[in-house]
């Protein structure tokens, strides 16, 4: 049986659930079992008493480490001792003690959030998910977005990415941001790059930002201007990209929203991302909500969508340069176009290759709203997505732990088969699933099936029909 298979079959045993449900109980002060026994494994000097107390979760422990060859080191300094990794390893626990094993895994609270910091923006771009421009007159205040942070530090979230609008532009952001690397998050932000110079750059750097993701949707200067609605904004663009190249601590990444409008740049644009030494390129898929809503004929067909995947698989697999992508399809393009070895992508931000990591990205891939993300808006109201706007919670008034584990849109997201069309029995719904915001957006139906992907065809072409049929009558 394939280790992976193993540890699967040990995940799935009641008894062991039963343990992690007792390991990652809260305390009063709000650690768990498992918390201590991660320090005392990784200051690699327990006592006797300690040794007696985690013989159980020891023993477990060198059971996964030793059937995925990780070092004891490797898991003392990188993983136990890292409050990021630590911290959503307790949420991956305690979610598999919750739930069980689940296809895809179901989370107890998110693993990561996107924080759309503020609705402020100096760009107005076609597609704008949140449709920014100036800062809502209700945002959170500062009092409010620290106890926001501490709020998801307590339920052991892992990722914060700050986005907007223009985050840069945020009341706050930096003393938020500040306070954020000090409770142990990995965070990223996502920017215009306008704002972007030597000095901000190593700023971010110093509240522990280590990751910025820099719009850039085309090699042609105004085209890119066009999409993004002024002018120079490709050039600030660019000196944001080369600002974080410079500084050996930040880790960069080149986001294009690839549209009908770049479709025929795209290998151009990850190439100039290669030779520039970007550590990552981003895909986004094009979402129909915000100011996207009155470009939906931008939107790229199933077959182009697949022509981009093709792109994005190919491009993965040379390993010049990291490629991930909002595109729930792309793990099972990833699968249809690699060899049994190759590299898959696993979600959102993850990819790994052989094996193994088929076997293991069906309880990863695919959409993650509301399981194991989420987002906050300016104003603390909690949705399932940046791309599909519809409340769940207010911070401001509501017990997010609660809503995150009741709500009934929440468990008809997590839940693949309560859908509808080919997504419902698709061979590779627990790798992708379709894109949810994008079942909303043309069919306000998240059940529905996602109209870009090839086995939707039928679907495209009624969103298709519905479009030339508004146009006809004006």
């Amino acid at each position: 049986m394939p280790d992976p298979e193993k540890i699967i079959r040990l995940l799935n045993n009641r008894l062991l659930q039963a343990l992690l449900r007792r390991l990652t109980r809260r305390r009063a002060d709000g650690a768990t079992t498992l918390n201590d026994f991660f320090r005392a494994y990784a200051s690699n000097h327990r006592s006797l008493g300690e040794r007696i107390r985690f013989a159980v979760p020891n023993a477990i422990t060198e059971f996964i480490r030793r059937r995925t060859g990780a070092s004891r080191e490797t898991l003392a300094k990188k993983v136990f001792a890292h409050p990021p990794t630590a911290r959503a390893l307790v949420n991956t626990v305690r979610s598999v003690g919750h739930y069980g094993l689940t296809l895809p895994q179901k989370f107890v609270a998110p693993l990561m959030v996107v924080w759309n910091f503020t609705q402020a923006c100096n760009f107005k771009c076609q597609h704008c998910y949140q449709n920014a421009h100036r800062a809502l007159p209700d945002e959170l205040s500062l009092d409010e977005k620290i106890a926001v942070v501490d709020k998801l530090a307590a339920l052991d979230v892992s990722m914060l990415a700050f986005s907007g609008g223009e985050p840069l532009m945020g009341q706050n952001f930096w003393e938020v941001a500040r306070h954020a690397g000090e409770v142990g998050f990995h965070m990223s932000v996502a920017t215009n790059g306008s704002l972007l110079n030597a000095e901000t750059v190593q700023r971010l750097v110093d509240c522990k930002i280590g990751y910025a993701e820099i719009s850039l949707d085309s090699l042609d200067p105004a085209k890119h201007d066009t999409f993004r609605g002024g002018q120079g904004y490709w050039a600030a663009a660019v000196r944001g990209i080369d600002a974080c190249l410079a500084n050996p601590k930040m880790k960069v990444g080149v986001a294009t929203t690839v549209t009908r409008m770049n479709l025929d740049e795209l290998e151009s644009i990850i190439q100039w991302a290669i030779d520039r030494k970007v550590n990552t390129f981003y895909a986004f898929n094009f979402i129909p909500t915000g100011r996207g809503r009155d470009i939906v004929d931008a939107d790229l067909s199933p077959q182009q969508r697949e022509r981009m995947l093709k792109i994005l698989q190919k491009t993965l697999s040379d390993d010049k340069i990291a490629v991930m992508s909002s595109a729930t399809q792309y793990g099972r393009a990833c699968i249809e176009l690699g060899s049994d070895d190759g590299r898959i992508n696993t979600g959102h931000y993850g990819y790994s290759s052989g094996k193994k990591t088929r076997l293991l990205a069906r309880y990863v891939g695919g959409c993650g709203a509301g399981r194991c993300y989420c987002a906050i808006q300016p104003d603390g109201k909690v949705t399932p997505c940046v791309f599909l706007p519809i409340t769940i919670a207010d911070l401001r008034t509501d017990d997010f732990q609660q809503v995150w584990l009741n709500h009934p849109l929440l468990k008809v997201l997590r839940d693949r088969e309560d859908r509808t069309g080919h997504c419902l029995n698709c061979d590779y719904k627990y790798y992708c699933g379709g894109c949810r915001a994008r079942a909303w957006g043309y069919f306000q139906d998240v059940r529905r099936s996602d109209p870009g992907c090839k086995f939707n065809q039928a679907d495209w072409d009624k969103v298709v029909r519905a479009a030339e049929d508004e146009k006809a009558t004006g």
